[in-house]
């Protein structure tokens, strides 16, 4: 069990109160004495950000219909095809084609990190509004990611 400060708990309550769905602080408290990396807390999602990549990684793989959905340039560009041919593809709805392609191609990671780069994780996880913040805690060197689903 990780050992919190002091400062590690007030920034924990002054996160959770500044957030429109205002967690139980101690709540997050508990789930990070846990050294849970992905928890949800009254609507608010934390991922360590050690891990965060594995999960957004982990989220795309279960739709595969998903990963063929996005801009056709983007795939292309991490497939090394030509965008006429993800076009075609998007054109005759093959979506989950697409996306059985990058998993047998192995390039589902390159996509994942590509797509963070592009729109952060705040596009994937926060559903509401799409933004991020982060929860820093100096003491046991970890940041989480906050997604408020408001």
């Amino acid at each position: 069990m990780p050992n919190l400060t002091f400062s590690d708990l007030r920034t924990i309550n002054q996160s959770c109160a500044s957030l429109h769905s205002t967690p139980d602080w101690r709540a997050v408290v508990e789930n990070i004495a846990d050294q849970s990396t992905d928890f949800t807390v009254d609507n608010v999602r934390f991922i360590d950000a050690a891990y965060i990549d594995d999960v957004q990684a982990g989220e795309l793989s279960s739709d595969l219909c998903i990963l063929g959905c996005f801009n056709d340039w983007f795939i292309a560009d991490i497939l090394g095809i030509d965008v006429d041919v993800i076009q075609a593809m998007q054109k005759a709805e093959a979506f989950e084609a697409i996306g059985k392609l990058i998993m047998s191609l192995g390039k589902l990671n390159d996509l994942q990190q590509a797509y963070a780069s592009a729109d952060g994780y705040g596009h994937h996880f926060n559903h509401y509004d799409g933004n991020e913040e982060t929860l820093t805690l100096s003491s046991i060197s970890t940041t989480y990611y906050v997604f408020d689903n408001h």
